[in-house]
């Protein structure tokens, strides 16, 4: 949290005569929570105070009642007469989100289109489904994708035919991999089936979508080897706040096989520091409670001690720089860990996606000795058959079912 000086947090008083210096108020706190420079915190204060000026001087309607679109001529007008300061948008754009949340200012709804309120029904029925969130989100961006292609103006998709689904998943197909293509025909397949049910395509054009075949076990997961392991930690600059940030989230990975999801959500109340456990928010909702090494342990809280700002919020990880916002998804650790793996310029791997961090420490376990039973309760699968491909990586245990080559003899 940002310490400011008395006189820094004293508002001016023509924010104080004003009937709504409770939002200036509320602007200034979310500011000083999310560790904004007091320099930045005093340029918003005077832009508010010039807001408010700008309200008074006659010409602007009644001074008292602040609309919507106030806000946007405001800019207009500084940015014309080119005195728009640096930040001053965005300062003023905080005001107008407080004022909305206080109930001053009230944003007409925009006009939806058709596209959009046929992907609102869809997410309805997949809620009603029991489908979780992210999943949702997942089918309305390929639905989205699908009906921005095909849309037509007066007719939406209701006449399409089971030529256009096809032309339009071979044009997919082209630019991604199987993988990625089976994912897209399966999303297809329930957007269609629902359009049909829903009355709104004329044909069932889900059997129009073929099935991808995705041979699974097919290829060795991608991980690293101990020694680039050792070197990706011992890039992390512990000096600093982001460092050790990224070396707590990297050791979770690394040594628990935790997801990037489960790093980024974790929370403060997750962890049992007395008895060294840590509770882990997995896929569907699941939750399981991990032993917590020390050393894992250690860099969290080396991290929380000494770099994590100042937050209601309870969740542990947050960005360094302002707004100091908790990490709200798995974005910033996918981030993190794409930057470590370069920043430790490490080469020959097909990927330098977060979830190789995953790969190595199955793998790890795996050549140590653990069984497939016991890393499938670990990773916490849910298909004990996931953690099959691991098997492939025991070179020892694979070489002692090996037969003897017959030619060698020959």
């Amino acid at each position: 949290m940002t310490i400011l000086p008395v006189e820094n947090t004293i508002l001016p008083q023509i924010i104080n005569d004003w009937p709504y210096q409770d939002c200036a108020r509320c602007v200034v706190n979310m500011m000083m929570d999310q560790g904004y420079s007091a320099k930045s915190i005093r340029s918003t204060i005077q832009t508010i105070s010039a807001f408010v000026e700008w309200k008074k001087n006659g010409r602007n309607g009644e001074p008292t009642v602040v609309l919507y679109d106030d806000i946007d001529r405001f800019i207009e007008c500084h940015a014309s007469r080119a005195t728009l300061r640096h930040g001053e948008r965005r300062s003023i754009q905080h005001l107008r989100a407080k004022l909305i949340e206080a109930g001053v200012v009230y944003q007409a709804p925009p006009a939806v289109h058709p596209i959009d309120s046929l992907a609102g029904r869809f997410a309805i029925e997949l809620r009603r489904r029991g489908y979780a969130a992210s999943t949702i989100s997942a089918h309305l961006r390929y639905s989205r994708q699908f009906l921005r292609a095909l849309w037509i103006d007066r007719s939406g998709i209701a006449h399409l035919q089971y030529d256009d689904i096809r032309d339009y998943l071979a044009g997919q197909f082209e630019r991604h991999t199987t993988a990625t293509s089976k994912v897209i025909a399966s999303r297809l397949r329930v957007f269609l089936q629902f359009c049909w049910n829903a009355g709104v395509i004329e044909l069932d054009l889900a059997q129009a979508v073929p099935m991808v075949k995705n041979h699974r076990l097919s290829s060795l997961p991608s991980f690293m080897s101990v020694a680039q392991l050792d070197q990706v930690l011992a890039a992390c600059d512990r000096a600093t706040v982001a460092g050790r940030r990224d070396f707590a989230i990297l050791m979770l990975m690394s040594r628990l096989g935790l997801r990037a999801k489960e790093v980024a959500l974790l929370s403060l109340d997750d962890i049992d520091w007395h008895r060294g456990i840590v509770q882990v928010h997995g896929k569907g909702g699941r939750v399981a409670a991990m032993p917590l090494p020390q050393d894992v342990g250690a860099a969290i809280a080396d991290y929380v001690v000494d770099g994590r700002p100042s937050s209601g919020a309870r969740t542990i990880f947050h960005r360094v720089e302002t707004p100091c916002t908790p990490f709200s998804n798995a974005t910033p650790v996918i981030l993190i860990a794409r930057r470590a793996l370069k920043r430790a310029k490490i080469t020959g791997l097909r990927s330098h996606h977060a979830y190789i961090f995953r790969h190595t420490f199955a793998t790890m376990a795996i050549r140590s000795g653990v069984s497939l039973t016991e890393l499938a309760q670990v990773l916490r699968h849910k298909q004990p058959n996931t953690t099959r491909i691991y098997a492939k990586l025991d070179t020892e245990g694979l070489r002692s079912l090996a037969r003897p080559w017959l030619g060698a003899s020959l």
